[in-house]
């Protein structure tokens, strides 16, 4: 459950950050993450949380595992899907770690989009390899798990070859949050709160993979009504800023930010000369 709310709020906070600057009339530059201003400082707090996040993955995950081996006394595989997860937590750290990076070099802009794409790729390709013994209903929610995965390789690929296009980066930021939704869901049908030996659903049973399914596309249009939602408190609840005058001086200001900087269009500056 845990890896599911991570992701929700990642996406969240990447599509309200979205909805802001094109109500705001700002110019449109995609961001795999979004700065947080702490005294009139652009911190990059959110690639932090990730690698914290993720790095403790792979600690619950090689707990499981006793001796951290993947081999038993008599040389057969164990603890595989121990070894999948930890794959993709560290997928998602190298993403992360170069997040960092771009933010003290700008040079690299660009490759965060490779990264994240090469992330969500192969977290797709290791959970359609992650079904083999599965019962068809388990088969069929992981397959779910591998389209949202699918939706955030593509979307992340396309939001940083057209990063002007805000369309593409909410269309991102919904698939990560569906991937997360998806992810909760998938963790309360197989191993429900309370009986976690014992799965909410019969997992042989064809209307249980007709029931998942209409699930699946159930979280999808939720999340389009929450997109309504807020792209109605944007635009209609809360009113643009009216255009004001702020005097700066010519020298760089220590709230200018190199990386990710987005002034929208109704402030207008005025270099003092002296």
């Amino acid at each position: 459950l845990l890896p599911g709310v991570a992701f929700y709020l990642t996406g969240f906070w990447s599509l309200v950050n979205c909805l802001r600057i094109v109500a705001a009339g700002a110019p449109f530059l995609h961001k795999f993450w979004y700065p947080a201003d702490i005294r009139c400082t652009q911190r990059p707090l959110e690639p932090i949380l990730k690698i914290i996040l993720c790095f403790s993955g792979i600690l619950v995950e090689m707990g499981h595992s006793a001796n951290w081996s993947i081999h038993d006394k008599e040389g057969n595989f164990i603890h595989m899907n121990d070894l999948q997860h930890t794959t993709m937590y560290m997928a998602f750290i190298i993403a992360s770690i170069v997040d960092l990076l771009i933010s003290q070099n700008s040079k690299l802009y660009g490759l965060d989009g490779l990264c994240y794409f090469v992330a969500y790729a192969g977290e797709a390709f290791l959970f359609y390899f992650h079904l083999h013994e599965r019962l068809m209903v388990d088969v069929q929610i992981h397959i779910c798990l591998v389209v949202a995965s699918s939706m955030c390789a593509v979307t992340s690929l396309l939001a940083r070859w057209k990063s002007s296009n805000p369309i593409i980066s909410i269309g991102y930021s919904l698939s990560v949050m569906l991937h997360g939704t998806w992810f909760i869901q998938a963790g309360i049908l197989l191993y429900p709160p309370g009986h976690e030996d014992l799965p909410a659903l019969n997992l042989m049973d064809a209307g249980a993979m007709m029931y998942v399914t209409d699930l699946f596309v159930a979280h999808l249009l939720a999340l389009m009504v929450l997109l309504l939602v807020l792209y109605f408190i944007f635009r209609i609840v809360i009113p643009p800023a009216k255009p004001q005058k702020h005097y700066i001086k010519h020298q760089k200001s220590e709230c200018e930010s190199p990386m990710y900087k987005a002034v929208p269009s109704n402030v207008h500056f005025y270099v003092d000369s002296d």
